[in-house]
């Protein structure tokens, strides 16, 4: 065997925590075959005293350790007739009681136990030495043995009842064996005996009784445990309770499964709770359409003001035209298609604006940069009549899905945001900047301007509902609420922000998604 081998084989030995010797077969002059002790283990030396410089081969470990020549010639038998029947039983193990004479003076009593297979190679074996009583000791263990067995069964009846959890067990027929104190509660019984025999059909939620009993089934055949999964068990009265349910096989010594344990919490409050919030949130979801309504009805002020006045001009000047009878068709022609081309343009307007309210169904594949233009075909003009500069920045033409309604959404929450905060501030050079990549399998959209950025004392506050900086006519508080809500719960990505030397900076990560 290699040096290294040897080493890392010393090093596990120490790691031990019963003593053990490393031996090696070795001859003498005479070619007398025996063992010499190659290492003993750190257990070794603190529980029974000697180094390998004590004991170097087992000669000189039998007189060391069992001094007294009787008791030498009898362990010495007692080890041969080991080794018989570990040969006939064909097992790798033997093993006996012995007294073993330690360095400190004291008598200790071990089990001795060998590794006939060479699994390191041809001359080596390990020997175990497993600290236990004398004989006499032994003999009164078992005495007591019974009680403490009874003992130990109480106990563990004491901590399965009051274990704040539901447990049961049923063999492989899917018939009860037992169960503790709390599913007995739940199933409307006060004794274990009156659930021992019966099947989920008896029981009170007995019209689930098909889907326990399949949840048990594949669980039986599969033998791999299905945990915390959540699920609804009917009680009395129409009620039920919503549980977190694992379920495991039971099996026995021989490694066969023998029936089903089943543990479960009941989460009906937390569940409850839950829906509370979603309830919450799809009401505030509401209120922020509602408030994107009234935003948008403004937008489309924006958005109609230059077409209406291009067409209003041009109707002003044929009605001159016919009026002096300077007129001409080929004039009336052109004028004609700048009132359908703004007519067209109005008309993609109120398209833009009612996809923009339809709920998303699905997922869509769309690239970052029409997602973009989207977001500024309904709310470009308010910048461009304001005179915000838009600077863009799209280096990702990954193809993504989403939903492109609840993003866009987003989006124009945040270029609202920021285009808001510089009108308010008034400023020359005002300026909204627009950035996508990808990295890391995410698409990055990051939302910068110059308006000043948000007071640090708002810090903690900013993505929190009905909280606002702006005048009350200008804000509901819910926008920054609802995108957090809307990228993080339903698109299953980030929105944060922080401030930079001149303005606030949001953020958004969505996983780049490219085929569903």
């Amino acid at each position: 065997m290699h040096i290294d081998g040897l080493t890392q084989l010393f090093d596990l030995l120490d790691t031990l925590p019963n003593p053990v010797t490393l031996n090696a077969l070795a001859y003498d002059d005479n070619g007398i075959a025996y063992d010499k002790i190659v290492y003993v283990n750190k257990s070794f030396i603190k529980t029974i005293g000697y180094t390998s410089e004590d004991i170097p081969d087992d000669r000189t470990w039998f007189a060391t350790a069992y001094p007294d020549t009787d008791y030498q010639h009898y362990i010495s038998s007692e080890w041969d007739i080991a080794v018989e029947k570990a040969k006939a039983q064909k097992t790798d193990l033997i093993g006996f009681p012995a007294k073993v004479h330690c360095k400190d003076g004291e008598e200790r009593w071990f089990s001795v136990t060998t590794q006939l297979t060479h699994t390191i190679d041809d001359r080596y074996r390990t020997i175990v030495f497993v600290q236990t009583q004398s004989p006499s000791e032994i003999k009164l263990q078992l005495d007591e043995k019974s009680l403490d067995l009874l003992h130990e069964k109480r106990l563990l009846k004491t901590i399965i009842d009051t274990a704040p959890i539901r447990i049961f067990w049923k063999d492989q027929e899917g018939i009860y064996l037992g169960c503790n104190q709390a599913f007995l509660h739940d199933a409307g019984l006060t004794d274990e005996s009156e659930i021992i025999g019966k099947n989920d059909y008896d029981m009170v939620w007995k019209k689930d009784a098909k889907r326990f009993r399949e949840d048990d089934r594949r669980v039986r055949e599969s033998g791999i445990p299905e945990l915390s999964f959540v699920e609804r068990q009917p009680q009395r009265e129409g009620k039920y309770l919503m549980l977190s349910t694992s379920n495991v096989p039971l099996i026995d010594a021989s490694g066969s499964t023998i029936g089903i344990l089943g543990l479960y919490q009941d989460i009906t409050k937390e569940f409850e709770a839950k829906e509370k919030l979603i309830e919450k949130d799809k009401l505030l979801l509401a209120q922020s359409r509602q408030a994107a309504m009234g935003e948008m009805l403004s937008m489309i002020a924006h958005q109609w003001r230059q077409p209406l006045s291009s067409m209003t001009a041009v109707v002003t000047t044929i009605e001159v035209q016919q009026t002096l009878g300077t007129g001409s068709m080929e004039k009336l022609t052109k004028q004609l298609k700048i009132i359908t081309d703004q007519i067209d343009y109005l008309s993609r307007t109120i398209t833009d604006f009612t996809n923009f309210f339809k709920k998303d169904k699905e997922k869509k594949l769309l690239q970052p940069s029409e997602l973009v233009d989207h977001s500024l075909a309904l709310i470009g003009k308010l910048l461009e009549n304001n005179g915000i500069e838009l600077d863009l920045s799209i280096s990702c033409n990954k193809p993504f899905y989403t939903y492109v309604n609840e993003l866009q959404h987003v989006f124009i929450n945040l270029i609202k945001n920021a285009a808001d905060a510089l009108i308010e501030k008034d400023q020359k050079g005002k300026w909204i900047r627009i950035l996508c990549k990808e990295e890391d399998g995410f698409i990055t959209f990051q939302f910068s301007d110059n308006g000043g950025g948000i007071d640090v004392r708002w810090k903690d506050q900013v993505f929190e509902p009905y909280f606002s900086t702006k005048h009350e006519r200008n804000g509901t508080g819910l926008g920054l609420y609802m995108s957090k809500i809307i990228i993080e719960k339903h698109l299953e990505g980030t929105l944060s922000y922080v401030n930079s030397d001149v303005g606030a900076v949001f953020t958004t990560r969505i996983q780049a998604i490219s085929a569903i």
